[in-house]
């Protein structure tokens, strides 16, 4: 009885977790890009030193 009381979302303060969620998304791509970007960079100097 007491879980089915507990199971519910707690009645307080609006939850906003979806806005965080997309601002820590759109970072977590934005860094990727970079990150990517870095690589095929190290990558071209590799590949252009060796010849």
């Amino acid at each position: 009885m007491r879980d089915s009381l507990f199971s519910h979302r707690p009645i307080g303060r609006p939850r906003r977790p979806v806005v965080k969620r997309q601002m820590r998304e759109k970072r977590t791509a934005h860094v990727l890009i970079i990150f990517g970007l870095v690589l095929a960079a190290v990558e071209i100097y590799v590949i252009w030193g060796s010849i």
